[in-house]
């Protein structure tokens, strides 16, 4: 007999399977000139050499970045059938799903988020959050049994967990906001568009209901707002994250057979056999597939950070050694030129491996869990004392020693004020990346032991890693190459592109009217 969570979740999934395979089928609309597509793929590629961000998230901050440019710059509304070109010639999606029902859905949804803004008298960063909203559910639209698998998993996992999670100075209500904020970005990997998304719908459930009530939800809009930006800012969900990580790992199990078997995961997850089976040849298959995921993401990453290192060298070190030094220092600019990719390359190389004691603790746990509904009580003690205090100022130490011993050597080679605080800079970027990447493969470790040599390594890499986070997080918006793309060559670019396709398009009727 299956836990509830897991029976609810089942279901949901059956039911998206079977209305996605009854749906009436619907026309292909698009034409695709292998020329035009290598051009914008091209493009696309290049975006996000300059624009760094996980693999999972790039197809729904595309369709983000395309209605952004539709919207508030060409003043657009009707995007379906230009956001569905651009996705197939960008290889997001294949052309089969390039359909007129789709087209027609993706303008449905559009005008409904432009409704609520006008409404509501949104101002524009409102304005650009709603239109992020629509993104995630045009997505949503475009893959639909994808999404209801993503989205009953993490309300299957917050379920579970509900109630057996404590913590000092939380009311419940907070606890199960940022434990939901948890359950999403732990077994998803969701980033703060995804899922403010998520918590939209939680604030909203009227929303996905037919002939939604626009006039009262623009009422409560700044509302919702607030609590969406509240709930993404609080930091007690991280926390969470890493308390329920073994609960993680049982669900992307479930996820997996979910994924694999859509309608007939029932059947697999009703037989304790047939999971085990299953579990075994997945995770013998994962590690591999992951690896070669992680050297993808540290290559992408490499060649950001150097065309960016490259950049920064010649706009900010070079001129201030040649105009203000008198002259070109080349051992502390070839270091900081090529160091940091080096050690982005090096650190994403190679991850550890899983073997047959974690596999054994993964299965051992997921049956308490699915079978018989067993779950941890999880407590976070979160209140100020005396020791709270002793451990922020070894920290403060830490950090300072961290730093300080980097400084100290880099003087040593002769850096300048300049140089050295560009190497930091890159530095804690590098390090946060690295954490990122390797994060993917360390997420499946129910069993993590670790030599006394890693231990000290790690807690000496925590002031550079946390610095990095903030760093990324400070400076995403930042981008000086992300805003050249976006503001000066992706207008033009694309409308010259979509000119071509209508121009071939032209030239091939025309060319079958000859007899």
């Amino acid at each position: 007999m299956l836990a509830e969570p897991i029976r609810e979740l089942v279901g949901k999934v059956q039911s998206a399977d079977e209305a996605a395979r009854t749906a009436a089928p619907s026309e292909q609309m698009i034409e695709v000139s292998s020329i035009i597509a290598k051009a914008a793929s091209f493009y696309e590629k290049l975006r996000y050499l300059v624009d760094y961000r996980e693999e999972h998230t790039i197809r729904r901050a595309a369709l983000e970045r395309i209605l952004k440019r539709r919207v508030f710059l060409e003043r657009k509304a009707e995007s379906g059938l230009v956001l569905l070109q651009e996705l197939v010639d960008g290889k997001y999606i294949i052309k089969e799903q390039a359909t007129e029902t789709t087209a027609r859905a993706i303008d449905e949804i559009v005008q409904k988020f432009l409704g609520l803004s006008r409404l509501a008298g949104a101002n524009e960063s409102v304005g650009r959050r709603l239109i992020s909203f629509a993104a995630t559910e045009i997505d949503e639209r475009i893959s639909p049994v994808e999404y209801a698998i993503d989205h009953e998993s993490a309300e299957a996992l917050y379920k579970t967990l509900r109630g057996h999670v404590s913590v000092h100075g939380y009311s419940e209500n907070q606890v199960n906001e940022q434990l939901y904020c948890a359950a999403w970005r732990s077994l998803l990997g969701a980033d703060n568009d995804r899922l403010a998304y998520a918590l939209w719908l939680l604030y909203v459930p009227e929303w996905r209901g037919e002939g939604v009530n626009l006039e009262g939800v623009a009422s409560k809009l700044p509302t919702v707002l607030m609590n969406v930006r509240s709930a993404l800012r609080e930091p007690l969900q991280w926390q969470l994250v890493s308390k329920i990580k073994n609960e993680s790992i049982y669900f992307r199990i479930i996820h997996q057979v979910l994924e694999h078997s859509r309608g007939g995961a029932g059947r697999v997850l009703e037989n304790p056999g047939e999971l085990d089976r299953f579990t075994r040849q997945f995770l013998e298959e994962v590690y591999e597939r992951e690896n070669k995921r992680i050297q993808s993401s540290g290559i992408r990453a490499v060649l950001y950070l150097f065309i960016t290192k490259m950049a920064v060298a010649l706009v900010a070190e070079l001129p201030y050694e040649l105009f203000i030094l008198g002259g070109i220092h080349y051992v502390p600019l070839t270091i900081n030129i090529l160091f940091h990719p080096a050690l982005l390359f090096t650190l994403t190389r190679k991850v550890g491996s899983l073997d047959e004691t974690n596999t054994e603790a993964i299965i051992k746990g997921m049956h308490g869990v699915i079978y018989e509904g067993k779950v941890r009580t999880i407590r976070i003690r979160n209140g100020f004392s005396r020791l709270t205090f002793a451990f922020a100022l070894a920290y403060l130490l830490l950090f300072v020693l961290v730093f300080g011993g980097v400084v100290g050597l880099l003087q040593l080679l002769a850096f300048n004020p300049v140089s050295i605080t560009l190497f930091l800079f890159f530095l804690a970027l590098v390090s946060y990346f690295a954490f990122r990447i390797r994060y993917r493969a360390r997420r499946w470790k129910l069993v993590n032991e670790q030599g006394t040599f890693a231990i000290i390594l790690g807690v000496l890499a925590v002031p550079i890693v946390r610095t990095g986070g903030w760093l990324s997080r400070t400076f995403s918006s930042i981008n000086v190459f992300v805003l050249i793309l976006d503001f000066i060559i992706e207008t033009p670019f694309k409308r010259l592109l979509n000119f071509s396709n209508q121009f071939l398009l032209y030239l091939r009727e025309k060319g079958e009217e000859i007899r």
